[in-house]
Protein backbone atom coordinates (compact mmCIF):
# COMPACT_ATOMS: atom_id res chain seq x y z
CA UNK A 1 0.00 0.00 0.00
CA UNK A 2 0.92 3.41 -0.62
CA UNK A 3 2.30 5.66 2.32
CA UNK A 4 -0.19 7.66 4.42
CA UNK A 5 -1.02 11.58 4.13
CA UNK A 6 1.17 13.43 6.72
CA UNK A 7 -2.33 14.31 8.41
CA UNK A 8 -3.92 11.12 8.52
CA UNK A 9 -2.87 8.01 11.15
CA UNK A 10 -2.49 4.45 10.32
CA UNK A 11 -4.58 2.86 12.97
CA UNK A 12 -4.57 -0.69 11.96
CA UNK A 13 -6.56 -1.55 15.45
CA UNK A 14 -8.90 0.67 14.30
CA UNK A 15 -9.90 -1.22 10.89
CA UNK A 16 -9.68 -4.78 12.59
CA UNK A 17 -12.01 -2.92 15.62
CA UNK A 18 -14.62 -2.12 13.01
CA UNK A 19 -14.94 -5.31 11.06
CA UNK A 20 -15.10 -7.01 14.43
CA UNK A 21 -17.71 -5.10 15.49
CA UNK A 22 -19.66 -5.85 12.44
CA UNK A 23 -18.71 -9.41 12.70
CA UNK A 24 -17.29 -9.94 9.60
CA UNK A 25 -15.91 -12.93 8.68
CA UNK A 26 -12.37 -12.57 7.25
CA UNK A 27 -8.50 -13.26 7.31
CA UNK A 28 -5.47 -10.96 7.65
CA UNK A 29 -3.16 -11.31 4.52
CA UNK A 30 -0.07 -9.00 3.31
CA UNK A 31 2.05 -7.28 5.30
CA UNK A 32 0.38 -6.45 8.61
CA UNK A 33 -0.22 -10.34 8.82
CA UNK A 34 3.38 -10.62 8.41
CA UNK A 35 3.92 -8.03 11.09
CA UNK A 36 1.80 -10.00 13.83
CA UNK A 37 3.26 -13.15 12.90
CA UNK A 38 6.78 -11.79 13.69
CA UNK A 39 8.45 -10.49 10.44
CA UNK A 40 10.43 -7.57 10.69
CA UNK A 41 9.15 -5.16 8.09
CA UNK A 42 6.98 -1.55 8.35
CA UNK A 43 3.03 -1.19 6.97
CA UNK A 44 1.12 1.11 6.09
CA UNK A 45 -2.08 -0.76 5.47
CA UNK A 46 -4.68 -3.47 6.49
CA UNK A 47 -5.02 -6.05 3.42
CA UNK A 48 -7.79 -8.75 4.27
CA UNK A 49 -9.06 -11.52 2.35
CA UNK A 50 -13.36 -11.75 3.26
CA UNK A 51 -15.61 -14.35 3.31
CA UNK A 52 -17.66 -14.56 0.15
CA UNK A 53 -20.68 -15.36 1.59
CA UNK A 54 -23.41 -12.43 1.05
CA UNK A 55 -24.01 -11.55 4.69
CA UNK A 56 -20.69 -11.54 4.89
CA UNK A 57 -20.88 -8.47 2.62
CA UNK A 58 -23.15 -6.73 4.75
CA UNK A 59 -21.22 -6.70 7.35
CA UNK A 60 -18.06 -5.81 5.77
CA UNK A 61 -19.83 -2.94 4.37
CA UNK A 62 -21.21 -2.17 8.12
CA UNK A 63 -17.46 -1.69 9.16
CA UNK A 64 -16.62 0.31 5.98
CA UNK A 65 -19.62 2.55 7.02
CA UNK A 66 -18.40 2.82 10.49
CA UNK A 67 -14.93 3.59 8.92
CA UNK A 68 -15.85 5.98 6.17
CA UNK A 69 -14.44 4.36 3.69
CA UNK A 70 -13.96 5.99 0.16
CA UNK A 71 -13.01 3.07 -3.06
CA UNK A 72 -9.59 4.50 -4.33
CA UNK A 73 -8.93 2.02 -7.20
CA UNK A 74 -11.18 -0.35 -9.47
CA UNK A 75 -12.65 -3.46 -8.33
CA UNK A 76 -10.57 -5.37 -10.46
CA UNK A 77 -7.01 -4.75 -11.89
CA UNK A 78 -4.13 -6.85 -13.87
CA UNK A 79 -2.63 -9.14 -11.26
CA UNK A 80 0.72 -10.82 -11.66
CA UNK A 81 2.63 -10.92 -15.02
CA UNK A 82 -0.05 -13.64 -16.53
CA UNK A 83 -2.73 -10.47 -16.93
CA UNK A 84 -5.33 -12.24 -14.76
CA UNK A 85 -7.97 -10.04 -13.30
CA UNK A 86 -7.80 -9.90 -9.63
CA UNK A 87 -10.65 -8.70 -7.40
CA UNK A 88 -9.04 -6.18 -5.16
CA UNK A 89 -10.59 -2.87 -4.01
CA UNK A 90 -8.31 0.33 -2.32
CA UNK A 91 -10.57 1.75 0.31
CA UNK A 92 -9.14 4.70 2.20
CA UNK A 93 -10.94 4.80 5.39
CA UNK A 94 -10.53 7.19 8.57
CA UNK A 95 -7.94 5.05 9.73
CA UNK A 96 -5.60 4.24 6.94
CA UNK A 97 -5.74 2.09 4.16
CA UNK A 98 -7.55 -0.76 3.27
CA UNK A 99 -7.67 -3.25 0.62
CA UNK A 100 -9.95 -6.26 0.57
CA UNK A 101 -8.15 -9.05 -1.84
CA UNK A 102 -11.37 -11.94 -2.87
CA UNK A 103 -8.68 -14.41 -3.95
CA UNK A 104 -5.10 -13.44 -3.46
CA UNK A 105 -1.93 -14.41 -5.72
CA UNK A 106 -1.38 -18.24 -5.08
CA UNK A 107 -4.60 -18.93 -3.42
CA UNK A 108 -6.86 -19.17 -6.00
CA UNK A 109 -9.99 -20.80 -3.23
CA UNK A 110 -9.45 -17.11 -1.14
CA UNK A 111 -11.25 -17.31 2.02
CA UNK A 112 -12.47 -20.85 1.75
CA UNK A 113 -8.64 -21.98 1.32
CA UNK A 114 -6.82 -19.69 3.61
CA UNK A 115 -9.18 -19.78 6.49
CA UNK A 116 -8.57 -23.44 7.68
CA UNK A 117 -4.59 -22.60 8.03
CA UNK A 118 -5.55 -18.85 10.28
CA UNK A 119 -4.87 -18.16 13.61
CA UNK A 120 -7.19 -16.07 16.07
CA UNK A 121 -4.57 -13.81 17.32
CA UNK A 122 -4.81 -12.08 20.70
CA UNK A 123 -3.92 -8.02 19.66
CA UNK A 124 -5.41 -6.52 22.98
CA UNK A 125 -8.42 -4.87 23.82
CA UNK A 126 -10.11 -7.95 23.06
CA UNK A 127 -9.30 -7.73 19.38
CA UNK A 128 -8.99 -10.92 17.82
CA UNK A 129 -8.68 -11.27 13.96
CA UNK A 130 -7.85 -14.71 12.03
CA UNK A 131 -4.39 -13.83 10.59
CA UNK A 132 -3.14 -15.82 7.46
CA UNK A 133 -0.33 -18.52 8.25
CA UNK A 134 3.35 -18.08 7.88
CA UNK A 135 3.29 -20.92 5.14
CA UNK A 136 0.13 -19.13 3.23
CA UNK A 137 2.16 -16.01 3.96
CA UNK A 138 5.31 -17.66 1.61
CA UNK A 139 2.83 -19.01 -0.81
CA UNK A 140 1.25 -15.55 -1.55
CA UNK A 141 4.41 -13.70 -1.64
CA UNK A 142 5.82 -16.42 -3.77
CA UNK A 143 3.05 -16.50 -6.12
CA UNK A 144 3.35 -12.38 -6.60
CA UNK A 145 6.72 -13.13 -7.73
CA UNK A 146 7.55 -9.26 -7.76
CA UNK A 147 11.00 -8.43 -6.26
CA UNK A 148 10.17 -6.73 -2.81
CA UNK A 149 7.58 -10.07 -1.83
CA UNK A 150 10.31 -12.49 -3.42
CA UNK A 151 12.94 -10.54 -0.77
CA UNK A 152 10.93 -11.19 2.25
CA UNK A 153 10.78 -14.66 1.46
CA UNK A 154 13.84 -15.95 3.79
CA UNK A 155 12.44 -13.56 6.69
CA UNK A 156 8.59 -15.71 6.51
CA UNK A 157 11.11 -19.00 6.32
CA UNK A 158 12.68 -17.74 9.77
CA UNK A 159 9.26 -17.54 11.48
CA UNK A 160 8.32 -20.25 9.86
CA UNK A 161 11.01 -22.11 11.46
CA UNK A 162 10.75 -20.29 14.92
CA UNK A 163 6.98 -21.25 15.05
CA UNK A 164 7.82 -24.89 14.25
CA UNK A 165 10.36 -24.64 17.52
CA UNK A 166 8.75 -22.45 20.34
CA UNK A 167 11.61 -23.52 22.48
CA UNK A 168 13.82 -21.49 20.50
CA UNK A 169 11.83 -18.41 21.74
CA UNK A 170 12.75 -19.09 25.40
CA UNK A 171 15.84 -20.41 25.28
CA UNK A 172 18.05 -18.11 27.29
CA UNK A 173 21.04 -16.79 27.14
CA UNK A 174 22.65 -16.89 30.43
CA UNK A 175 26.40 -17.24 31.72
CA UNK A 176 27.80 -20.62 29.60
CA UNK A 177 24.73 -21.39 27.15
CA UNK A 178 25.64 -22.04 24.04
CA UNK A 179 23.19 -21.39 21.09
CA UNK A 180 22.10 -25.08 19.70
CA UNK A 181 24.10 -25.84 16.46
CA UNK A 182 22.44 -25.59 13.40
CA UNK A 183 19.26 -28.03 12.09
CA UNK A 184 19.33 -29.02 15.80
CA UNK A 185 16.20 -28.95 18.00
CA UNK A 186 17.13 -27.08 21.42
CA UNK A 187 16.77 -30.21 24.49
CA UNK A 188 13.56 -30.41 25.80
CA UNK A 189 10.63 -32.59 26.64
CA UNK A 190 10.02 -35.82 25.12
CA UNK A 191 6.39 -35.82 23.59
Amino acid sequence: MGRLEPERRFDPRAVLAALQRAEAAFVVIGGLARVIRGADEVTYGVDICPSPLKANHERVQAALDELGAEIVSDPTRAAGETGDQQPVIDFSTAAGPLKLVATPDGVPRGYDALRPGATSEHLGGGLRPQVACTADLITMASARALAQDLARIPELHRVLKLEASPARLVATAGVGYEPPAPGLDPPGPEL
